[in-house]
């Protein structure tokens, strides 16, 4: 078990703000305005003017783009219903998928080629991300959350969501409800007051505004929707940066799959008594 000790009181007016239990508009303050300007560019104009020439494959960024907002609205739901173990989940759905959007709306002169193969199953999603990583990476511009480089960002991204394939031990473990009483920790399996758990909870919510401004970054760092798009989606990014690097739930500096993992928990007793 991994304690965070350093939390305290502004540690859990971030939590109580980034969940419904705290602040009940917290998605339309944070989130809901990045994902309406993405599901405008994903279902209007990437069917308007698709990002792909050839016809047999000129939707499939629209189509991975609407599966990666879609899974991350569930992962809303899920999480919100204190299911964070299916909440995880859908974050990897919603990372992989954006992958694909990824290669589908770069310069990257191979593109076509490789989601042909995609598209007849010929290409695996490891295949994807190392082809990302060699040829498409090092033409985006833009930083990661903490000053990395791009590809550095998505291949720790990509790690921290992979053990949520499956129903893995890993992700088993999100199920479990932890508390503190006199000093000792103590795991539930039924916890008397329900599922959901305010730390899990806020972190996933942090994540799911991670995808929702890696998704938006990429749409900017490829011009990949008309001006105006690109205009209100460019300060949408600065904003969501702004709140995802000086947020207390997440670990400053440290990479995405320890962030996520399901057993980093406070030990502040302003967190054990909610």
């Amino acid at each position: 078990m991994v304690a965070a000790a350093q939390f305290g009181v502004g540690y859990m007016r971030v939590c109580e703000d980034a969940m419904p239990k705290g602040d009940p508009d917290y998605w339309k303050k944070t989130h809901e305005p990045l994902n309406l300007e993405l599901q405008v560019v994903v279902r209007g104009s990437w069917v308007d003017q698709p990002p792909v020439a050839d016809l047999q494959l000129q939707y499939i960024p629209h189509y991975a783009g609407k599966h990666c907002l879609e899974s991350v609205r569930l992962s809303r739901l899920a999480n919100e219903a204190g299911a964070h173990a299916v909440a995880v989940g859908l974050l990897r759905d919603a990372v992989e998928a954006l992958s694909l959007v990824a290669l589908g709306i770069s310069h990257d002169p191979d593109k076509v080629r490789l989601l042909n193969q995609w598209n007849e199953e010929r290409l695996s999603a490891g295949e994807l991300r190392k082809h990302l990583e060699a040829k498409v990476w090092p033409h985006v511009a833009t930083t990661g959350l903490w000053g990395e480089s791009w590809d550095s960002f998505w291949a720790s991204l990509a790690r921290s969501v992979q053990p949520y394939a499956h129903f893995s031990p890993l992700r088993m473990r999100w199920h479990q409800h932890v508390q503190i009483i006199d000093g000792k920790w103590h795991v539930w399996i039924n916890h008397p007051s329900g599922d959901f758990e305010l730390y899990r909870g806020a972190r996933v919510v942090a994540f799911q505004l991670l995808v929702f401004w890696a998704f938006a970054e990429l749409v900017c760092a490829f011009n990949a929707a008309p001006p105006d798009q690109l205009s209100r989606l460019t300060s949408l990014v600065g904003d969501a940066r702004q709140w995802l690097s000086t947020n207390e739930v997440f670990f400053q500096g440290e990479k995405w799959e320890v962030q996520l993992l399901p057993f980093i928990y406070p030990t502040g007793t302003q967190y054990w008594k909610q």
